[in-house]
């Protein structure tokens, strides 16, 4: 199964650019074990291979990915510490996202709320990478991370323990509320030109 060293070379930035990526402190290592072996083995026991999107994020990764990320929010950064030497992320910890391909990440999620000790969730789609961490609290907080009226940028909306599903279930998919819409679109079509030959067909028997 995964380790410490999985977390830290995962990720398109880290990938392209082959930065070392390497925590300089004890404790993010630690972290980042409590991680593998806490929440990613049991995930990989119960469905199988995942697919690490994003795990550890030292300052100089973070430098590359500016504007993606909330520094002081962001448990990927572990225990490191800033150019001051304070520490990036208050909340501690270590964190990843993953997915599980071929899965609704829905049901993985629920999984993860019923079974595992986790500190916070945070959900982006049935089809997209779930960010999963640990840390000194550990909440079992889920939040859904909702596109606004406009659809230009995601709103967090932290649910209550147990809503969950019930929450998630009202929000639509849009690629699949899209590829609806066309299908009802092309039925309709295909009605009117039924529609259309069959009177055609009728004028012409009628006229015989």
């Amino acid at each position: 199964n995964y380790s410490f060293g999985d977390l830290i070379e995962c990720g398109e930035t880290q990938e392209s650019s082959g930065i070392a990526n390497l925590p300089k402190q004890p404790d993010s290592y630690s972290a980042l074990t409590e991680l593998a072996e806490n929440i990613l083995d049991p995930i990989i026991d119960y469905y199988g291979p995942i697919k690490l999107t994003f795990g550890f994020c030292s300052p100089e990764l973070a430098k590359m990915i500016l504007g993606r990320i909330a520094p002081k929010l962001d448990q990927h950064a572990a225990h490191e510490l800033n150019s001051k030497g304070k520490i990036i992320c208050p909340r501690l910890g270590a964190a990843v996202d993953f997915l599980v391909e071929d899965e609704d990440m829905l049901e993985v999620a629920k999984w993860i709320e019923e079974n595992l000790e986790f500190d916070r969730v945070y959900f982006y789609g049935k089809n997209l990478p779930i960010h999963i961490s640990v840390g000194p609290e550990m909440l079992k907080q889920v939040t859904l991370m909702l596109p606004d009226k406009k659809g230009k940028r995601l709103v967090p909306k932290t649910l209550k323990k147990g809503d969950l599903i019930a929450k998630v279930r009202v929000i639509p998919d849009e690629q699949a509320l899209t590829g609806a819409k066309g299908r009802v679109t092309k039925a309709k079509l295909q009605v009117n030109n039924s529609k259309i030959v069959y009177d055609r067909n009728k004028k012409l028997y009628d006229g015989g």
